[in-house]
């Protein structure tokens, strides 16, 4: 919760400062975890991009193999498959232990994130409208 900042009960509730107060300590709560959680997805991210990687060779690798050639292309093959598996290994293994550093940073010494400022709201005012001719809007 913001320090200088009260809640206002302009409402028939009286649970209103109640929820209030709940749902900003959801928002500080979430802001402790909000990099060790960022790290656990980028973590995630990074093992599916690698099990792509793979899955793309293991279809790159299956369709030399059908392909009727000479055995040597099928050792060649193999090498390509196996040289390919471990480049992406050797890409990804770097970006997947700095994701879990900062993971096991984020559970050491939590940061706190400040929160975000809401945007400031354009309107677009034509001039070129007469306000008579346009209909009112009802809501239902």
């Amino acid at each position: 919760m913001q320090e200088g900042k009260e809640i206002q009960v302009q409402n028939t509730s009286i649970y209103y400062p109640m929820f209030q107060y709940i749902f900003e300590m959801a928002d500080v709560t979430s802001s402790f975890w909000q990099p060790l959680l960022t790290s656990i997805g980028r973590t995630h991210l990074e093992v599916a991009g690698l099990q792509a990687r793979q899955t793309r060779a293991l279809v790159h690798w299956t369709h030399q193999l059908m392909r009727p050639t000479m055995p040597a292309d099928i050792f060649r093959a193999h090498a390509e498959f196996w040289g390919t598996i471990v480049q992406d290994y050797a890409d990804a293994a770097p970006r997947v232990a700095a994701a879990v550093e900062t993971a096991a940073e984020a559970v050491v010494a939590p940061a706190v994130v400040p929160m975000p400022v809401l945007p400031v709201r354009d309107t677009l005012i034509l001039l070129d409208r007469d306000e008579q001719i346009l209909p009112q809007r009802k809501v239902a």
